[in-house]
């Protein structure tokens, strides 16, 4: 079984540890913040969600070289540095229309997104582009919501 790195805001973790632990154990998605890095340092993540920023950019780098996805959110300020010439795949979302996914269209009750360019699922699946939509929590900020939809794109498809 894998591990799942997210970094987000304390007011999103218990929705996404819900929603994403209907593919994966609630036990395995860890959440990761400044104060606790460095105890995850050992942990092998195979995904890391990005929908928040991290201060400490040599310890997220150490986490991230070890990784096969992280999902990004384009549309937070962060030097992408902490990315460059790592031997992963980035998959980014938000508003930004260079983006893996781009919001295609908001309401009050729902979300559009809409994948720009054919990725690979995690069991090699190719997922071709295409929109989705899906239901939004008023409570929830809307990239966490986007962020955990697009972890279950990737890894619900056989």
């Amino acid at each position: 079984m894998f591990f799942l790195g997210v970094v987000t805001n304390q007011k999103n973790e218990s929705y996404i540890k819900n929603k994403l632990s209907k593919v994966l154990p609630s036990e395995n998605i860890i959440f990761i913040t400044d104060k606790n890095i460095l105890n995850v340092k050992n942990i092998k993540f195979e995904t890391i969600i990005i929908d928040a920023k991290i201060n400490n950019k040599v310890e997220l780098r150490k986490l991230l070289s070890t990784a096969k996805y992280v999902i990004l959110n384009s549309d937070i300020d962060m030097n992408l540095e902490v990315i460059n010439d790592l031997n992963l795949t980035v998959i980014t979302y938000g508003f930004n229309n260079k983006s893996t996914f781009t919001v295609s269209s908001i309401t009050e009750n729902s979300i559009i997104i809409c994948l720009q360019r054919i990725i690979f699922g995690k069991n090699g699946t190719e997922i071709e582009p295409q929109e989705y939509q899906f239901k939004i929590d008023k409570n929830i900020e809307k990239y966490a919501i986007i962020a955990s939809e697009i972890f279950l794109i990737l890894y619900s498809r056989n």
